[in-house]
């Protein structure tokens, strides 16, 4: 007699503004999809003031991406969560009770959007210790630490943009990704291309794991980072380390 297989339960936490947070979205539309069979989430959408999940202002192309998503988490209960605030970290804790692990896509790297990265990695550090969950998956950027490309054109200018026109957003990713390694956890921090809107979703990656390995493509879909954050969650294949993500140009697109 087969014994069925406990299905697991992740958390995932996503800026409800931004890029970076848009993935976290297609984590958990990801996750919706699979059933409540094989898997349970839930859903946190943090900001500065708690007020929206940032569902309907993903930024993608065409418009049936978006509402694919839509329909898929209509019906998903989203914590929204205002990071800023006193019980933040006590709201994520439980949240985070009885989950297997943490899928934590918390600020932006773009211009013009709150500095979520370090408090939100520290809330949900703080939040995990306290309800005993240690695999966190962390979606950081390139250009952080050693991602592992060669030199490029793009490499180079998306560095000099990182510490000449945006420090803010550097120092605010550095911190995400020093809170998280100085921790305990087995943790993953992922670091993205570019994750351009209009990107077609292919349903695989490229990674970078060291040096040597060649070099990534400029862009990468939204869905197909979330895709392996979600593996990571769920089956760790990579532990207290970073990669670096990229398009797969031997997939096709879906």
């Amino acid at each position: 007699m087969s014994v069925a297989k406990a299905s697991k339960l992740v958390a995932i936490v996503w800026a409800s503004k931004g890029g970076l947070g848009d993935v976290g979205k297609f984590a958990a539309m990801h996750a919706a999809a699979k059933g409540s069979e094989q898997l349970r989430f839930r859903a946190v959408a943090v900001s500065e003031d708690g007020q929206d999940s940032g569902i309907d202002a993903t930024e993608v192309k065409p418009a049936e991406r978006l509402e694919k998503l839509q329909e898929i988490l209509k019906d998903v209960e989203i914590l929204k969560l205002n990071i800023n605030s006193d019980d933040a970290e006590a709201q994520l804790a439980q949240t985070f009770q009885g989950c297997d692990s943490v899928i934590a896509c918390p600020g932006s790297r773009q211009s013009g959007i709150a500095r979520t990265c370090g408090i939100g990695a520290r809330k949900v550090v703080a939040a995990m210790k306290t309800a005993e969950v240690k695999r966190l998956v962390v979606l950081s950027s390139m250009g952080i630490g050693d991602d592992y490309l060669p030199g490029s054109c793009i490499k180079y200018f998306w560095g000099f943009l990182l510490r000449v026109v945006w420090p803010s957003t550097r120092r605010d990713l550095q911190e995400m990704e020093a809170v998280v390694r100085n921790t305990d956890l087995d943790f993953l921090l992922v670091r993205p291309m570019g994750i351009d809107p209009a990107e077609p979703q292919r349903g695989s990656y490229a990674l970078l794991t060291g040096r040597g390995q060649g070099a990534l493509e400029i862009t990468v879909a939204k869905e197909d980072v979330a895709l392996f954050l979600l593996e990571e969650a769920l089956e760790p294949k990579h532990s207290k380390t970073a990669v670096t993500i990229g398009k797969d140009t031997k997939a096709l697109v879906l």
